[in-house]
């Protein structure tokens, strides 16, 4: 969370393995996109609620991290900005 919370920029996407609700005020705080729960992972019910409220998308998957970040960046999306302005 630390890394998010020092590196992440506005309208990110977390990848994240985490899912109580400090990821939401954390996503909220810094005008994330959304959070990605990976490995299956289910978001606890607080987490739930605390997203509903502050209006953050968290969205599931079963992929590792790894897999879903190569899809992502072969749909066209890159790690930062500085990569999708070719820098």
């Amino acid at each position: 969370m630390s890394d998010v919370l020092a590196n992440a920029e506005e309208d990110d996407l977390w990848i994240t393995l985490q899912i109580h609700p400090n990821i939401v005020a954390i996503a909220d705080m810094k005008g994330l996109a959304g959070i990605v729960m990976i490995g299956g992972r289910e978001p606890q019910e607080d987490t739930l609620e605390k997203a509903k409220k502050e209006n953050v998308t968290i969205m599931l998957t079963k992929m590792p991290a790894f897999g879903l970040s190569g899809k992502l960046y072969a749909m066209g999306l890159s790690g930062t900005k500085d990569d999708a302005e070719g820098i």
